[in-house]
């Protein structure tokens, strides 16, 4: 398994554990989160969406994931299960496409959700 590859795999177990620490060292400072139809640019607004904005708690359960080594990025489908702030169930499919840098640091995240970013959020 390529070191992206496993880095993506390992993310979706963190971000369930809301281990925010682990997984803000995958991104890189000038890095970009598009996150259905809201983007964040560079690392501080990324650090904010994740300890703040971001309140749904859950898992994902990851179906296919592919990796495209020349390009350096990894795709991942699949859904996510849980319950927003106010105790409300969600379910929503989705898509993501990680690029990495040579350093193994994410440079662009893109997420599509089919509900937008509004649902899994809070």
């Amino acid at each position: 398994m390529s070191n992206i590859r496993h880095l993506v795999t390992a993310y979706y177990p963190r971000i369930d554990a809301v281990d925010i620490d682990w997984v803000m060292a995958l991104f890189a400072p000038g890095a970009s989160y598009q996150r259905a139809d809201i983007r964040y640019e560079g690392i501080a607004a990324i650090d904010h969406f994740f300890r703040v904005e971001r309140q749904i708690r859950g898992t994902h359960a990851i179906d296919r994931l592919w990796c495209d080594e020349t390009t350096r990025t990894v795709f991942a489908t699949g859904m996510f299960e849980g319950h927003g702030v106010a105790g409300d169930a969600r379910r929503a499919g989705f898509a993501d496409v990680w690029r990495f840098d040579a350093d193994n640091h994410v440079t662009e995240r893109q997420t599509y959700l089919a509900l937008g970013h509004a649902y899994v959020e809070r």
